[in-house]
């Protein structure tokens, strides 16, 4: 049997597998065991599963992801997320949609130290929808709000996502979390001005009885006050950033260093919340914040292993050499090619969460990006902005799902508010693809 057919039979029984509910995990390891036993042979390919897994692990840059996973989950137990969302709101309530605008601006901060876009919609949604509907807004417009501006968590640095990008291609993590600093902004501004758009246009929405002349004349929102300050999240956030993308950005730290520090940071950051909740609750954020981030890891390294044996099968057939030359020969414009292997991305998110896409598409991809001649770290962006696009896509947006968990809010009123985020996404990846400099040019300050 060819390696064309062994390819095809491998990748078709990973699509069963995932179909019929089986872990993207445990599927990938079986599409890759079942390719090498056909191709390789019972002996190579027991030889292989006894050492590649732990090669696939045993790597110290690995270290980010476990340290990035606790410091987020840490920054969450220790109220981060509901601190943000007070003082965003104390800065925004005057504007239209105040209420929106100060969940987008909570789950960009929040993002900042989770890294996770299923983490950042489950805190900030419990907090920001329960808000948004207590003032009029319409359920699906609050949800959709809080979908879309989730999935900032993905691009605003530290990213999970973007350490394993850096991982799977060897780009820097230090340059790729870089990265993401302003096109993370770029899409908290998009989302913010949707949002004011779409009150302007239709007030009820936004909790306005009526079309206001000044947004100061609706008393209910004006005076919408979240008990608390918040300054205490804010702090903590701006010291983890600095920290963590500071270090990184000003050559203090290594990517692994920085993660470690912030992580650190985090557990300083929890233990000071002893004078704010007491022993009894201190002691039970402790145990949750390790039982899950223990849990979430796992999770990930899982889907390494999996991937790496999937990977070992396409590379060991020749299948991604033989992917490069056939796209690099293609005779059609190296953009449209670009944008075919963005493009792919999206069907992929509707059904796999980020990680498990890049895994499966990058070791595809990558050579044919690097091959005629674009940024690898431009590239990682616009994989990000697919990865985003497809967490808020019909039939299977995980970030919608993780909302629809949400007291009074139903599936279909939030796949409903997210339609008008959709386009707004693709208006700025729009703009990323064409001005490659909002990508690159912050990595390229890093000394």
């Amino acid at each position: 049997m060819t390696a064309g057919l062994v390819a095809l039979l491998a990748v078709l029984v990973l699509l069963v597998l995932l179909c019929t509910g089986v872990p993207v995990a445990f599927a990938l390891a079986a599409a890759g065991v079942l390719g090498l036993v056909i191709y390789r042979g019972g002996d190579i390919t027991s030889g292989t599963l006894g050492s590649l897994p732990y090669q696939a692990t045993a790597e110290a840059t690995l270290v980010v992801i476990p340290m990035f996973i606790l410091m987020g989950v840490l920054a969450a137990h220790a109220r981060v997320a509901e601190d943000v969302f007070r003082i965003s709101h104390r800065l925004l309530r005057r504007l239209p949609g105040g209420l929106g605008l100060a969940s987008i601006a909570a789950c960009a901060g929040f993002g900042a130290v989770s890294g996770s876009s299923v983490a950042t919609t489950a805190t900030v949604g419990r907090v920001a929808i329960v808000e948004m509907r207590k003032y009029g807004y319409s359920v699906s417009f609050a949800a959709g709000i809080v979908a879309a501006a989730g999935t900032l968590s993905v691009l605003i640095p530290p990213s999970i996502v973007l350490v394993i990008y850096g991982i799977i291609t060897g780009e820097s993590i230090g340059a790729l979390l870089t990265a993401g600093i302003i096109p993370g902004i770029l899409s908290a501004l998009v989302f913010m001005s949707l949002v004011i758009i779409r009150v302007r246009l239709r007030p009820a929405i936004g909790g306005y009885n009526q079309a206001p002349t000044a947004v100061d004349e609706q008393p209910s929102l004006a005076g919408n006050r979240p008990q608390g300050k918040g300054y205490a999240g804010l702090i903590k956030i701006t010291v983890l950033f600095a920290i963590v993308i500071g270090g990184i950005y000003a050559g203090l730290f290594t990517a692994t260093e920085a993660a470690s520090l912030g992580a650190l940071a985090a557990l300083l950051m929890l233990l000071a919340d002893v004078f704010r909740y007491g022993p009894r609750q201190l002691t039970t954020n402790l145990r949750n914040s390790f039982a899950e981030a223990a849990s979430v890891t796992s999770f990930i390294f899982a889907i390494l292993v999996g991937a790496s044996l999937f990977t070992y099968f396409l590379v060991s057939a020749g299948i991604t050499n033989s992917f490069a030359n056939w796209a690099l020969d293609l005779p059609v414009p190296p953009t449209v090619l670009i944008i075919v292997l963005l493009a792919i991305m999206i069907p992929l998110g509707m059904f796999l969460d980020p990680i498990s896409i890049m895994l499966i598409v990058l070791p595809l991809a990558y050579p044919v990006v690097t091959g005629l001649g674009y940024d690898g770290i431009w590239f990682a962006i616009l994989t990000v902005k697919m990865i985003e696009i497809g967490l808020i896509t019909p039939p299977v947006g995980l970030n919608v799902y993780v909302l629809a968990g949400t007291p009074g809010v139903r599936l279909e009123d939030a796949f409903r508010g997210i339609g008008w985020f959709l386009p707004a996404e693709l208006f700025t990846t729009s703009l990323l693809f064409l001005i490659p400099d909002l990508v690159t040019w912050l990595p390229s300050q890093i000394g």
